[in-house]
């Protein structure tokens, strides 16, 4: 007896958690499947129009004939023609930044599904990955008999990357030996200068495979005018002069 009311007793128990309808709602039944491949989920893409269009690719599936769909970006409802089974449709977002698509189906015995991807829109063409790589570039400066060059200023820009219409670089000064280290500099392609008085201005522009780069500068002393140019030009004019005097 007792071992029958232990069995009643489990069964409730198991109806109590898990009761048991007469029939399944339509949506589970008959799910209504979609799957966006594009714009995929988490993606980013670059895009120089406003507003920008963005080609939505999708594939939907159901149990029953899909009667519409419709695509929404928040900013534009578009109506997908068929077939639906393959989407291929555009539509409009008006800004950039964080911004998400959804796709909904609907099937001729009234279910609907739905299905959202978030992506990233950036303004303007894509930036080749070279550019966003960040140099080291270290170095002797010597003069032209292979002479150490301390105190000289070396100056390293990128040709890319513009602040209030500067370009953003770096700059570090030799030590005894002639030697800099300057770092965190966006290339690919480096405008190198080297100042110092005494020598004539080094500029160079440079572009490197690797990030860390090695690159030796020679820099040429100035030109000095000798005191005997000096001497020849005064006497030049000082007879230049007196030539004409006599001619008067």
């Amino acid at each position: 007896m007792k071992s029958k009311l232990l069995f009643l007793v489990i069964l409730l128990l198991i109806f109590a958690n898990h009761p048991v309808s007469a029939f399944s709602s339509p949506s589970e039944d008959h799910p209504i499947s979609i799957i966006i491949t594009s714009p995929a989920n988490g993606s980013k893409f670059h895009s120089d129009v406003v507003p920008h269009q963005v080609r939505v690719l999708a594939n939907i599936s159901s149990t029953y004939k899909i009667t519409r769909v419709t695509l929404d970006s928040g900013w534009e409802t578009v109506e997908v023609e068929e077939p639906f089974s393959e989407i291929d449709e555009e539509i409009r977002i008006d800004s950039s930044g964080e911004r998400s698509i959804v796709v909904t189906a609907w099937d001729e015995k009234g279910n609907s599904g739905s299905e959202t991807t978030e992506f990233t829109i950036i303004i303007g063409p894509p930036v080749n990955p070279r550019y966003s790589m960040q140099f080291t570039v270290y170095g002797q400066v010597t003069d032209s008999n292979g002479e150490p060059v301390d105190n000289c200023q070396v100056q390293i820009n990128s040709s890319f990357y513009k602040y209030l219409d500067v370009y953003m670089g770096s700059s570090n000064v030799t030590d005894i030996n002639g030697n800099y280290l300057i770092e965190d500099v966006y290339g690919p392609e480096l405008m190198i200068t080297a100042e110092k008085e005494g020598y004539q201005e080094y500029k160079s522009m440079e572009s490197f495979e690797s990030t860390d780069v090695e690159f030796n500068i020679i820099m040429t002393p100035e030109e000095k005018e000798s005191p005997l140019s000096y001497f020849i030009i005064i006497i030049s004019i000082g007879m230049a002069i007196l030539f004409r005097i006599k001619r008067n």
